[in-house]
């Protein structure tokens, strides 16, 4: 999951838009670029407000977003890809085989014979040291550099499930994965071999100390430009920049799959309706629409294709219970409030603004758990069961006096207070996304008439994701974070030990019977008895609320005629799209 990931590569959206810039339907502008002019030049806008800040082999913890994700698999190969099925894409994988032994608790991975970008070959000894780097970055006391992924797929801290403790390479291409005990086999190929993505040992690692190579992360993950990303494994290769306006990408001829065809440039937007007039003047060849501009999209270019797509995520908006949260935290550890709050939440009417119909289609989809929906028969393969009904509908009578029933009293302004708690604090949202605001708009009316108070704090994408990642000293600074959703990336098989590892400390995702369903999911066993763990952890997700269930959507894309694939390359799981299989026949 990104930013933790929350705007997580297990991710953190703001809005359904931002879900689609994200993944890849996108086009990006700026005012500085003329009309597009070459056959092979794809502008992809990214949501409003939203750079890329990361393009590391290992994400930062700090800039965990599915948007950087996507600049960093055009970048780096997996040892794992994992396709759009929840499956292994072996066409895409460094992993050519993988064996495990008897008990399932060492994986033997057998390489392809890939290179680097500059026609060296990608070995096991390089597989093998950033592995290590990872388990590093997740354990050492006071690393120079923090991984996003830290809890998922083995890597520590892990209490519930099996922790990768090595990775040694016994030959050119082989590396030996060893953890500290038996695991569901699919499990740990799509999450934790799916979220590896070597570096070259020589440049990154060369002295073979690994805290030098996490000190060196922290100064370049935000720097393309140094040195150390002339050598990749990815479909593209970085080549160049200008911060706050575009990132460009061209293809790289040494990569080992599906080789790309196209350069792409992810554009960055001020607003909205910036981005809407890239793609009406051509600055731009794919984007998006938003609630605010529906009535608009006869205005683009004739043969302009529109469709929708829907990231394999879920939406809800974030609780910050630690003790010091701007004095509410205590509040949020106790249910009956969080029951509150979500009986305030009218799926619907949020919906509507959030994101919108068009041409007779009702775009939001209710989210009632951590189940995703719109993907049906993905979602019913992996949980069993297509979608958890509400446990709360929105009924503001019903949270207001479950309120009173829990101690609280209007007082004199009209806020519910209980002692010298008083249920009045901040949320905060992505300031480039109007829709979000009118949305949130919705959420304040009816708390209010709950007694619950919230005022609406916008703030950049990029802090949002820092505060939401519980970046040090922050959790004393916020309350509640609308920070979108979360796709199960690179919780590929969707667990939530990773997930709640991040809010250890705070309370409300501390209840014994929901940690006990975290706990089960990634029990060993066989397919039917991980399913049915897994399915008990999101209906603990659907009574417990570690979260406020907000709806999704889908993202409306629009794109050029002569762009040809982009649909099919769309990854749900990846939350983006594979740009190594998108096509341009102008």
């Amino acid at each position: 999951m990104k930013s933790g990931r929350w705007a997580a590569l297990g991710g953190l959206i703001g809005s359904a838009a931002l879900i689609l810039a994200a993944c890849g339907g996108g086009g990006g502008t700026s005012a500085n670029l003329a009309p597009l002019q070459k056959a092979n030049e794809l502008v992809s806008a990214l949501p409003p407000q939203v750079g890329i800040t990361d393009f590391a082999p290992i994400a930062s913890g700090s800039a965990y977003t599915i948007y950087n994700s996507q600049v960093e698999y055009m970048l780096w190969a997996p040892v794992v890809m994992v396709s759009g099925k929840d499956t292994i894409d072996w066409a895409d994988s460094l992993a050519k085989s993988i064996t495990p032994n008897a008990n399932d608790s060492q994986y033997t991975v057998q390489l392809n014979s890939w290179n680097w970008s500059n026609g060296q070959p990608i070995t096991a000894q390089d597989v093998a040291y950033t592995a290590n780097v990872l388990i590093q970055a997740c354990t050492m006391s006071k690393a120079p550099y923090s991984y996003g992924g830290c809890g998922f797929g083995g890597l520590p801290p892990s209490s519930a499930h099996s922790v990768l403790l090595s990775a040694t390479a016994t030959g050119p291409n082989t590396v030996v994965f060893k953890l500290n005990g038996p695991s569901n086999p699919t499990w740990f190929e799509l999450n934790g071999l799916g979220q590896i993505q070597p570096m070259p040992k020589s440049i990154w690692g060369a002295n073979g100390n690994i805290t030098d190579t996490l000190t060196m992360l922290s100064k370049v993950y935000n720097d393309p430009t140094n040195a150390a990303y002339k050598v990749v494994s990815g479909p593209y290769l970085f080549k160049n920049f200008v911060n706050n306006q575009y990132w460009s990408f061209v293809p790289n001829p040494k990569y080992g799959g599906h080789k790309a065809s196209i350069n792409v440039t992810l554009q960055y937007e001020t607003s909205e309706s910036s981005e809407f007039a890239a793609l009406k003047t051509n600055k731009i060849n794919a984007g998006y629409l938003t609630p605010t501009n529906y009535g608009a999209a006869g205005q683009l270019k004739k043969g302009f294709t529109q469709s929708y797509s829907e990231g394999f995520c879920w939406y809800g908006v974030m609780l910050n219970s630690a003790s010091n949260a701007l004095d509410v935290g205590p509040a949020f550890q106790d249910t009956k409030v969080r029951q509150a709050l979500q009986l305030g939440v009218d799926e619907n009417a949020v919906g509507k603004v959030l994101d919108g119909t068009l041409n007779g289609k009702n775009l939001w989809i209710p989210t009632y758990s951590a189940i995703p929906l719109g993907f049906p028969q993905l979602t019913q393969a992996v949980f069993g069961v297509s979608e958890i009904p509400s446990q709360y509908q929105f009924n503001i009578a019903k949270g207001k006096a479950l309120l009173e029933s829990d101690g609280y009293k209007l007082n004199s302004q009209g806020v519910m207070q209980k002692g010298n708690i008083t249920l009045s604090f901040p949320m905060n949202i992505d300031s480039g996304s109007q829709s979000a605001a009118n949305a949130a708009l919705v959420m304040q009316q009816d708390w209010k008439q709950e007694g619950i108070n919230v005022t609406i704090n916008p703030v950049a994408f990029d802090t949002l994701v820092a505060v939401s990642n519980q970046t040090p000293g922050e959790s004393s600074k916020w309350a509640m974070n609308d920070t979108g959703g979360w796709c199960y990336e690179p919780n590929f098989y969707p667990t939530g030990g990773g997930m709640w590892g991040y809010y250890n400390g705070q309370d409300s995702f501390n209840n014994a019977a929901f940690n006990k369903a975290v706990n089960n999911e990634y029990l060993p066993g066989t397919a039917a008895q991980a399913q049915q763990n897994m399915l008990a952890y999101a209906k603990a997700t659907a009574t417990d609320l570690p979260f406020l269930w907000m709806p999704g959507g889908y993202a409306v894309n629009e794109t050029a005629p002569y762009i040809n694939g982009i649909d099919a390359a769309f990854n749900p799981v990846q939350a983006f799209t594979q740009w190594n299989y998108v096509t341009i026949s102008q």
